[in-house]
């Protein structure tokens, strides 16, 4: 295997920020597909310079810090300098067609969660007909106003879109071939729409809870059968569930 490789890759789904352990940057993840490499994982990600269903020409090597098979990171030198520059190294080639996509993610539903862990997954596509989308306080809550021993001690600007600086989560609870789930929902769009609306029922708007949905899943890093839903589709057509 080549150490980096040139490809296309549309982005489907931005995570919220965390502040990474290692150079306490704040980063995005991103799960999206490549026609040359599938379904894969971006990390780290800066928090602006790529969109949601845009298809880009970009450079990516395997992240040596994650085993995960589905697990790459960007090979601009940018991220080491906090991706100034970054737009010169990636290829804007226009919106990909979010239709084609969602149904080739639908090709590779599997029945359940216990089938993504049993075949080594960390990317894993589930449809499901009835789901419930909800806002839980968040227990990783920081007050980012009382923060600082003195006055003039401010939490840095970039951090009011991580968790820790949200006062609910969004979650989703369905159901798959196992049973009943109830997973943190990851997708920035919620947590976005948090902070500048509050945590109301209509940041779920677009979800609708009666009718199919198609839950795309990523697994934690350091616990691979705990697994985070990070965002929800229509499907283009209903399948039948549970039957693979």
């Amino acid at each position: 295997m080549r150490m980096k490789q040139r490809i296309e890759y549309t982005l489907i789904v931005k995570t919220i920020p965390e502040v990474s352990k290692r150079d306490c940057g704040v980063y995005t993840c991103s799960i999206g597909y490549s026609p040359q490499l599938g379904f894969i994982r971006l990390y780290p990600l800066p928090l602006n310079g790529m969109k949601r269903w845009g298809k880009y020409e970009i450079e990516v090597e395997k992240n040596k810090r994650d085993s995960r098979a589905e697990s790459w990171k960007l090979a601009s030198y940018t991220r080491h300098e906090n991706f100034i520059g970054f737009e010169k190294d990636i290829i804007y080639k226009g919106q990909d067609d979010k239709e084609a996509l969602i149904l080739r993610m639908q090709y590779e539903a599997s029945p359940s969660i216990s089938r993504l862990n049993e075949q080594r997954k960390s990317i894993g596509f589930v449809l499901t007909n009835g789901i419930k989308p909800y806002w839980k306080t968040n227990e990783r809550f920081i007050n980012t106003k009382q923060i600082g021993l003195f006055e003039d001690v401010e939490i840095a600007d970039f951090c009011k879109y991580t968790k820790e600086t949200k006062q609910n989560e969004s979650r989703i609870a369905f159901m798959d071939g196992d049973g009943l789930h109830d997973l943190q929902l990851n997708d920035w769009q919620y947590y976005e729409y948090q902070r500048k609306f509050g945590a109301k029922p209509d940041a779920f708007r677009f979800i609708e809870a009666s009718k199919q949905n198609l839950v795309v899943l990523g697994n934690m890093f350091s616990y691979r059968n705990t697994w985070l839903a990070l965002g929800v589709h229509r499907p283009v057509f209903q399948s039948v569930l549970f039957s693979h």
